[in-house]
């Protein structure tokens, strides 16, 4: 089991000089990266939408971890670089790619297969390392992006996919449910009359029933 905990380990490589992950990882995660951006191309383009987001989410956690949370440089460097591929089970081959971009509220059957996307994303990681040296697999680097992927989703009163609680939970691992979860209500979905804005994203935050107790206000 991948710990949701990683304030630690997040801490104990540098992604911007580490010979394991310069030398086995690179061309690994420029393919992969590929893969998010090309998703959906020619049908919806939602790699497109997708990727942006990741991109959003990994800076402004990069920045809170470093400015808010007291974490160095380096680790922010790591969280940015891992938590690009927070969504990347979404992009799994068992899914119609529509899923993502659909004309109507989810119904129960299409939320909870959606929500086996992070599951699905370890899943793509260790295929896309499968034939790389033991010293990659074992990579701390690889430990932080598992459990950014298995985690993003947890809410401090365990009601999240997982049922982590509080406790369970390391500072990065909040920090990014937070992000996630504001940056992912200003998507605007197909279903949506209209697109919220910071104002309405943040109050969904704090007094919507979806988010009621879900995360830490401190």
């Amino acid at each position: 089991m991948i710990s949701a905990n990683i304030d630690q380990l997040i801490e104990s490589y540098d992604v911007q000089d580490d010979p394991v992950l310069q030398e086995y990882f690179r061309p690994i995660e420029d393919r992969l990266w590929q893969q998010i951006e090309n998703y959906g191309a020619g049908i919806n383009h939602y790699g497109d939408t997708l990727a942006k987001h990741l991109v959003r989410t990994s800076a402004i956690g990069r920045q809170f971890l470093t400015a808010e949370l007291g974490f160095s440089d380096h680790a922010g460097r790591n969280f940015y670089d891992a938590n690009l591929f927070q969504d990347l089970g979404k992009t799994h081959p068992s899914y119609d790619i529509n899923i993502w971009s659909l004309p109507h509220r989810p119904t129960e059957e299409e939320r909870l297969e959606k929500k086996k996307h992070p599951l699905h994303g370890t899943e793509m990681i260790d295929e896309a390392i499968k034939d790389c040296p033991q010293e990659l697999k074992d990579h701390p680097h690889i430990k932080v992006i598992k459990a950014i992927q298995l985690y993003h989703h947890e809410k401090i009163n365990g009601e999240g996919l997982n049922g982590l609680k509080g406790d369970d939970l390391g500072k990065v691992i909040k920090a990014i449910c937070i992000i996630d979860a504001f940056d992912g209500d200003m998507i605007h979905r197909p279903h949506q009359l209209e697109l919220r804005d910071q104002e309405a994203a943040l109050a969904r935050l704090k007094t919507g029933k979806k988010y009621e107790d879900a995360f830490d206000p401190s």
